[in-house]
């Protein structure tokens, strides 16, 4: 039972706006609770098998923090995964690349723009399809998080938790979104309608690595996009933690 309050704590806790020394003073109180010796109650094994009195480990902390992310993943991508999760958002609607950008300024006094718009809609639907799969590919690289990555995101900024994501992870979950977004971007129709324009634009190089490069800038917006809206939630769970809560987290973060 200690280790499911510890849990549920902790995940307020990483999620909690507060200053640093008003999150130390919660963490104390909250080891000192769980410290107090229970009937019955065995120690847990921390870190390479060490034993800790009060039934916590350095493990549960991270796990705890895990959590917590994990929430806000399942949030962000069910959004943005949803029907005009991308086009109908103007905050992260995904712009055509520059070279059609050009292209199609062009085009707008000929009253020719329609194929270009149709490309950019395709484009964020291909998109939105993707978030399924990247919701896994996100939660992934949340567990390689280590337990020194999971105490400086407790005692960073209101967005540390994406911004750990952004920075180290960012390149192998760019990887590991291209040939999900390719697939998505085939099925809407994308690279098809990217490769006709630039071929009917002679568009140069574009035309030649039409596929490639729309994979490449799309997968650069989705993940804008995600890091966008999580870093969001992250600010939103921390400043309003009991919005979030369940009734175990509520009662937990109000006694303690």
């Amino acid at each position: 039972m200690q280790r499911r309050a510890f849990l549920a704590a902790l995940a307020v806790l990483a999620a909690s706006g507060t200053p640093a020394a008003a999150r130390d003073g919660f963490l104390e109180r909250l080891l000192r609770r769980l410290n107090r010796p229970q009937a019955g109650a065995k120690p847990a094994k921390g870190r390479n098998g060490a034993q800790h009195p009060g039934g916590l480990s350095a493990a549960d902390a991270s796990q705890g923090l895990r959590q917590a992310l994990r929430i806000g993943i399942d949030a962000v991508t069910r959004q943005l995964g949803a029907k005009g999760g991308f086009f109908d958002d103007p905050k992260i609607r995904i712009a055509l690349p520059r070279t059609l950008r050009k292209a199609r300024k062009l085009a707008n006094p000929l009253g020719l723009t329609g194929p270009f718009d149709d490309l950019q809609a395709r484009m964020n639907h291909g998109a939105e399809a993707a978030m399924p799969q990247g919701r896994a590919i996100l939660k992934q690289a949340v567990g390689s998080m280590t337990i020194d990555d999971a105490l400086a995101i407790v005692r960073g900024p209101d967005d540390s938790a994406t911004q750990f994501l952004r920075t180290h992870a960012g390149p192998s979950l760019a990887e590991a979104f291209t040939p999900v977004v390719r697939t998505a971007l085939d099925q809407s129709g994308a690279i098809d309608a990217g490769k006709a324009l630039a071929g009917r634009y002679r568009l140069g190089e574009f035309a030649g690595r039409a596929e490639e490069k729309l994979t490449r800038h799309v997968v650069k917006g989705a993940l804008n996009g995600v890091f966008y809206y999580l870093a969001g939630q992250e600010r939103k769970i921390r400043a309003h933690p009991g919005a979030y809560a369940s009734d175990l987290l509520e009662r937990v973060f109000g006694r303690v």
